[in-house]
């Protein structure tokens, strides 16, 4: 459904107007009184808008709203009948007539009273009220093992609670984040100790301190998931919650009761299975904060002494004129500008310049000698009996082997294969012999090709 299908459109336009601070003000009012009486006329709703809003309601300028052609009177009363007709016309309240009467009542929406509640409930200088979700879930749980009657209501109680902890873990979190970010704001120490010796503390004394004491997530997790575990296994207490839960008239039928109450349990279940990973990252993030505040408070304590610290101030305050000024006059300073896009300048052509050729060197040739003294070392570096045992080791007895089966782990198993292939090749005296191919293989990230190596019979 649509938002604007339930309230009306034109419901926010207050809330955003030059005279919004006045709109809430009268709608404040509007709750007192309904919170004192059931219905109040219209006169009587002036009467207290003029008692109470007097002062602002005299100093407030409606020439610029769009439906002062509605203000007939510019005095107090007449001022106080537009502020009643702009709020009925956003949808924030409505008129009713009396049966016994033509006397005018002001009746407040269903809607409009619960925006009126939460816009209050931003004013409220009050300490923020711990709910113990997660032992309320547990006694509901508990008592529903005993009496099985009772089982539908302990669900649906325990899925309220638990959906109701996890909005407000989630609002813990981003609170913590919040106070991180003030607290980077400040550049005075008596500030950030003021926020975390009274916001902060009082916050976390109430709102994080009991998640691991007195409403403990850790203590009551198993416990909530086996009481969960023990109405899924029993059939007939099952089908006596579904009996309840059809018989509400909430469902049209067994099934969708069924299925609604089996969802509950396993929603329920899955976020205590994984709530520990939610309160692990609160936890960090509370230490992060409490990290955070510590340094930035000996940042702020050691670097107003310094001369660093001392250059910052100056440049934060490099804006101001005057400070500018006093600047020049003490030091030798020049103002520098930027050039922008506005800025007057002659484009440059480019011009390539043809560098000089590097010369090319020419490489000495190879000299033959000091490649056959290089053969003759790796020779007498790997005798016969080397590469023997070598080819032994990777036959393991069988008649034949390609080099794809040949251990390369090392540098020195590569070159033990290359001997071997010659020793093959040159010499009728070795154990095996060898057949070539054109094929090239990766053993081990060599290129090398497809030998195959035949035991000789």
């Amino acid at each position: 459904m649509n938002l604007f299908d339930k309230i009306p459109e034109n419901f926010f336009s207050i809330l955003v107007s030059k005279n919004k601070n006045l709109y809430i003000d009268a709608l404040f009012v509007l709750r007192d009184a309904f919170k004192q009486e059931m219905s109040i006329s219209k006169e009587n709703i002036i009467s207290r808008l003029i008692n109470s809003l007097e002062d602002e309601i005299n100093q407030e300028d409606f020439s610029e709203d769009e439906n002062v052609s509605d203000l007939k009177d510019n005095n107090i009363t007449g001022k106080a009948y537009f502020l009643l007709r702009k709020l009925e016309w956003a949808g924030w309240i409505e008129r009713e007539m009396q049966r016994d009467s033509f006397e005018e009542f002001i009746i407040l929406p269903d809607y409009s009273i619960k925006f009126i509640n939460l816009l209050y409930s931003f004013t409220e200088e009050k300490q923020v009220e711990y709910n113990s979700y997660v032992f309320a879930t547990y006694t509901a749980l508990k008592f529903a093992s005993t009496e099985k009657n009772e089982t539908y209501n302990a669900v649906i109680t325990a899925y309220n609670n638990t959906i109701q902890l996890i909005d407000e873990l989630k609002s813990v979190y981003n609170s913590l984040g919040r106070f991180h970010r003030k607290m980077c704001n400040q550049d005075d120490v008596n500030n950030i100790i003021s926020q975390h010796f009274f916001e902060y503390k009082e916050y976390s004394d109430e709102m994080i301190f009991p998640r691991f004491t007195r409403d403990s997530v850790p203590r009551y997790r198993l416990p909530i998931i086996e009481l969960l575990t023990e109405i899924l296994a029993d059939e007939e207490r099952l089908q006596n919650a579904i009996n309840v839960a059809y018989s509400s008239k909430r469902y049209k039928t067994k099934e969708d009761a069924e299925n609604d109450i089996l969802n509950k349990i396993r929603t329920i279940s899955e976020i205590y299975e994984n709530i520990g990973t939610t309160m692990n990252e609160i936890e960090t993030k509370n230490n992060d904060y409490v990290r955070a505040s510590v340094k930035r408070i000996q940042y702020l304590l050691t670097n107003d002494k310094e001369l660093k610290g001392k250059l910052v101030n100056i440049l934060k305050n490099s804006k101001n004129e005057q400070v500018i000024d006093k600047m020049i006059d003490q030091l030798q300073l020049s103002r520098q500008e930027y050039l922008s896009n506005d800025s007057v300048y002659i484009r440059t052509k480019n011009t390539k310049k043809q560098g000089k050729s590097m010369p090319v060197k020419q490489s000495k040739p190879i000299d033959s000698r000091a490649l056959y003294d290089f053969a003759k070392s790796l020779e007498n570096m790997y005798s016969n009996k080397t590469i023997n045992e070598f080819m032994e080791k990777n036959f393991k007895n069988k008649p034949f082997i390609s080099s794809s089966e040949i251990e390369l782990d090392t540098t020195e198993d590569l070159i033990l294969l290359i001997l071997s292939t010659i020793k093959a090749d040159k010499s009728s005296k070795s154990f095996y012999y060898i057949e070539d191919s054109d094929e090239t293989i990766n053993n081990n990230g060599y290129l090398i090709p497809n030998i195959k190596f035949i035991r000789r019979s």
